[in-house]
């Protein structure tokens, strides 16, 4: 764990920098190596990006207020969900941007590790413990890794970015088997326990992870990260950036020697008892606390439909979770407000980001489901957060109006393909129910990062640009039938040809149009499953 004078030290060492890139004494790169360790990037309007980072996108109520009121008080334009459990701060001032992550870390709400070469904020997948499908909880492994990785030195002094996850389900919801190192929850002989992947990754030379431990004691979590954030430290390399990910230390080593390395490592791990109690979350706290209904009345069309799409059981008795949709991830500083006027309303004190750019609400009582949907509707308008229709809900990454690597402006295209989307479901009505498989299923990325997750989307797409007629044209290369869940773990398989963007609204119309028609012929057929045989 890093102690808060270490940590005050660094926000000084960022605000010095920023100062003289004031001044005009540093440019952009200079900030770049002392600011992105905390996830503060410069963007394309001349501001700066803060990136609050919470283990599992868990924000309560009184997180949002406080985002809010510092949205308010730095005239901060927009917070955007992230691809990544974190709320990016859009827009802000370069005089106020120390201010700003003094005043989130004061109230629990830190950045370091937000970005860089550095360890990353851990995924968890969003209703681990809740959902009938948690295998166990794995946010408090999770957290205790966290807090202990907080405090090593090594852990930030990477050549390369180093992400962990953590799933709680079978069909691996933080998407463990692309990420640096994973932990996906099993049970063995009654001892809870994970599968651990390691050496995946999206971006350039993507891979599918390799089983590292077939089981790992779920206590031995903390012991299993620290031994490779050292051995990525020691043995990543740190002269070609664009070969110095984990998995082509991996590739390069060949797996097997890689997995002997780790085991190496890991045998000279101790952790310290005092992080080694992994408490689990008291739910019920919160379930007491949440608002009821005595009657339940609601027979229109819209809440039925809503219903099936957006709410979903949870293990716990007469309570469920409900899913937000968030036009483009994104809220004013009015609308964080009024997304906490929601929470209160229902009486849930907490929020879980998805990997989609969305949010859950985890608890709502069943009786007060008419109550909430309502409450959404008129406080979330804007977002479309009730609203069961495509505009603004397919996921994109920031793109290159702000990202300083973007190459296509995904959310604008984005926008335009799904009120596409929209006008074709006028004419399927009666098939809504396949709208969470779609909008999670078609995945935009304006360059080749992948910060959208195209890669293993069941049809994605990534910007690019190429001369075309002597013009240089914007275009898409086409990815088909990615998967990670239960049935399957498949990376997406590029396509020979680009499309270019005119040509992308038609392109994916049709696809999801001959998905509906087949959808009558075997109604069990998911949109995954159709894009992994599509073009086969």
């Amino acid at each position: 764990m890093i102690s808060e004078e270490k940590l005050n030290l660094e926000h000084l060492e960022i605000k010095a920098v920023i100062e003289k890139y004031i001044l005009g004494e540093l440019n952009v790169m200079d900030v770049k190596k002392i600011t992105s360790g905390f996830g503060i990037y410069s963007t394309k309007d001349k501001k700066f990006m803060t990136r609050v980072r919470k283990v599992g996108g868990e924000f309560t109520t009184e997180n949002l207020k406080k985002l809010a009121d510092i949205m308010e008080k730095y005239s901060i334009k927009f917070a955007h969900v992230s691809t990544r459990d974190c709320i990016q701060l859009q827009g802000v001032n370069p005089e106020a941007v120390y201010d700003v992550i003094r005043e989130c870390t004061k109230n629990g709400m830190p950045f370091k590790g937000g970005g860089g070469n550095s360890y990353r904020n851990p995924l968890i997948s969003p209703l681990s413990g809740i959902s009938k499908e948690s295998i166990f909880d794995v946010r408090p492994y999770a957290i205790q890794t966290d807090l202990f990785v907080q405090g090593m030195k090594k852990a930030f002094n990477l050549g390369r970015k180093f992400k962990i996850s953590f799933s709680a389900e079978t069909d691996d919801y933080a998407n463990t088997i692309v990420n640096d190192l994973g932990f996906l929850a099993t049970v063995k002989d009654g001892e809870k326990g994970f599968t651990v992947y390691s050496g995946g990754g999206l971006g350039r030379g993507p891979a599918m992870g390799s089983i590292l431990l077939d089981f790992l004691p779920a206590r031995e979590c903390i012991r299993a990260t620290v031994a490779m954030i050292e051995l990525f430290h020691d043995h990543g390399n740190r002269e070609q950036r664009t070969k110095a990910r984990l998995r082509f230390l991996a590739e390069k080593l060949g797996f097997q020697e890689f997995k002997e390395l780790f085991l190496e490592y890991y045998s000279k791990v101790e952790i310290p008892n005092e992080y080694l109690s992994f408490e689990p979350d008291n739910y019920n706290e919160i379930i007491d606390k949440l608002s009821q209904k005595e009657t339940f009345n609601n027979n229109s069309k819209e809440f039925e439909t809503w219903s099936n799409v957006s709410v979903k059981e949870t293990r716990f008795k007469d309570i469920s979770s409900v899913r937000l949709f968030i036009g483009k991830g994104n809220f004013t500083a009015n609308q964080l407000y009024k997304l906490a006027d929601v929470m209160e309303n229902i009486g849930c004190s907490i929020i879980r980001l998805t990997l989609e750019q969305d949010i859950y609400i985890p608890f709502v009582h069943k009786s007060y489901l008419e109550n909430a949907y309502n409450i959404i509707m008129k406080n979330l308008e804007v977002q479309g957060a009730a609203d069961i229709k495509f505009e603004n809900h397919l996921v994109t990454c920031l793109g290159a109006s702000l990202c300083g690597i973007g190459l296509l402006d995904t959310p604008v295209i984005g926008e335009k393909i799904s009120k596409k989307l929209d006008e074709l479901f006028l004419k399927y009505s009666d098939n809504k129910d396949v709208y969470n498989e779609i909008i999670d299923g078609i995945k935009f990325s304006g360059c080749g990062s992948s910060c959208a997750g195209n890669q293993i989307a069941p049809l994605g797409f990534e910007g690019t640009k190429k001369l075309i007629d002597k013009k240089l044209t914007e275009c898409f290369k086409v990815y088909i039938g990615g998967r990670i869940d239960s049935k399957g773990k498949r990376l997406s398989k590029e396509e020979e040809n680009l499309i270019t963007v005119i040509e992308a609204p038609e392109f994916i119309v049709e696809i999801v149009e001959e998905f509906l028609l087949e959808l009558k012929k075997c109604s069990s057929l998911t949109f995954a499953d159709y894009m992994q045989e599509y073009r086969k």
